[in-house]
This record gives C-alpha cells, sequence and structure tokens, in this order.
C-alpha cells in the first residue's frame, strides 16, 4: 500500500451546460485542463494527482503531467446533477483498488484559471500550519447584499435604514470554488468537504474569478 499524503483531484468533464467545451477553453495558450495539471506538477507537497472525467480527450492530457492518474468517470456521475462529492467516492474507491491509502485531498476546479500556485501552496501550509480538517478558499467584498423572501426584500449586509459607507462595513466572505482541502478520513464520516475545524484562505478578488458564464469567459478573454 502506497501512502499518498496530498492527493490532488481535477474533476473535469465533457459536456457544460452553459458554455459548451468549457473545460478545453484555451487561456495563455493552453486549456484550462491543463493549466490546472501544470500548476499541481510545481507543487512538492502533491504526490499524486488524479484527473476524473468522462472524456478520454481531457483524459489524455494526463500523460503530459508525471504522477498524474487518468480515472473514466461513468456516465450515472457525469450529469449537470451530479455532485463533486460522488466524484470524490468514485475516485478514492478506484485508488483503494490500486492499493493507495490517501490521507488529504486537494480538490482544484479547472474553471479557476487565474489561482496562483502561491495560492495553493500558501493554503497546504496554513492547513498543515493550524492543524485543520479542512479549508476553503475565499475572497473578501464589502457588499450591500439583499434578499428577496416571497414579495419583499430584505438588506442583510447592513441596515438600510442606517446607511453607512462602505469602507465602515464589515468584510464579507465570498466562497470562490478555487481551493478545497479536507482529510479523507473525515470527508468519509461526515460526507461533507467542509468540516471544522476549517480554516478560510483569503485569495484576491481578481484571482477568484470563476469561469461558469458567458460574461466570465469574455472578462478572462480580456486578460489573455
Amino acid at each position: 500500500m502506497k501512502l499518498i499524503k496530498f492527493l490532488a483531484i481535477v474533476p473535469a468533464r465533457k459536456n457544460s451546460k452553459r458554455i459548451k467545451n468549457k473545460n478545453l477553453i484555451k487561456f495563455k495558450n493552453v486549456t484550462l485542463v491543463e493549466n490546472t495539471l501544470k500548476q499541481i506538477d510545481k507543487i512538492k507537497d502533491i504526490s499524486l494527482s488524479v484527473i476524473s472525467s468522462d472524456s478520454n480527450k481531457i483524459l489524455n492530457y494526463s500523460r503530459k503531467i508525471k504522477n498524474c492518474i487518468p480515472i473514466k468517470r461513468p456516465k450515472n456521475i457525469s450529469t449537470d446533477q451530479s455532485s463533486t462529492e460522488e466524484v470524490i467516492y468514485h475516485v478514492i474507491t478506484d485508488l483503494e483498488k490500486k492499493r493507495f491509502f490517501v490521507e488529504n485531498i486537494i480538490l482544484l476546479q479547472v474553471t479557476s484559471p487565474l489561482r496562483s500556485i502561491k495560492d495553493i501552496k500558501n493554503s497546504i501550509k496554513q492547513y498543515k500550519r493550524e492543524k485543520l480538517k479542512s479549508i476553503f478558499s475565499c475572497y473578501l467584498k464589502k457588499s450591500f447584499i439583499w434578499k428577496k423572501k416571497n414579495n419583499s426584500f430584505n438588506s442583510i449586509s447592513y441596515d438600510h435604514k442606517k446607511r453607512i459607507k462602505s469602507q465602515n462595513m464589515k468584510n464579507l466572505y465570498f466562497e470562490n470554488g478555487a481551493i478545497y482541502i479536507f482529510n479523507l478520513n473525515q470527508f468519509k464520516k461526515e460526507k461533507n468537504r467542509i468540516m471544522k475545524p476549517f480554516g478560510i484562505f483569503t485569495m484576491t478578488e481578481k484571482n477568484s474569478l470563476d469561469i461558469d458564464t458567458k460574461e466570465d469567459l469574455e472578462i478572462l478573454k480580456k486578460l489573455r
């Protein structure tokens, strides 16, 4: 049995609801999939990575990266309704059959192309330093947020009757989906990637860009 202290999982299925072939979009002359795999390749703490996909074309990118295993994802967990947790369980089940013992998982979405190698390295350092069970990335922002309930609206991040200047507001933490690190044994118990004691790793709002809509893609194109 081979011990893997940190396993990186890169989920990247073939189809995308909003943007066609989203995971194969090119940024700075490489696809989003390849961009993430190249980041992983430069992080010493990650001894093994897995790319999970239902696309052979996407899986083939694993050949370009050392210590990267392609795992073909079955159709039943390759739909719009499939959860990332299902993908994680499928990957772990496959690796355990191959006699790999995984201690921690680093989940990296390819749709966060501006996430830096430094962001990943520093989140790992914080995870180890604070002896956490999980950590996830966020960015800070002061926002005037409202919530609609039935036919009425309520301000939830401030009191609209006592409006204050934005600089005097408290920061809100926006989960950006770029980095998740968590203990596998605890994940199996709680069936959740965020578990106590958890930490929050802060990134810049720019580095937090998540390619989910055509508007996000337009922003990325301007940065090429």
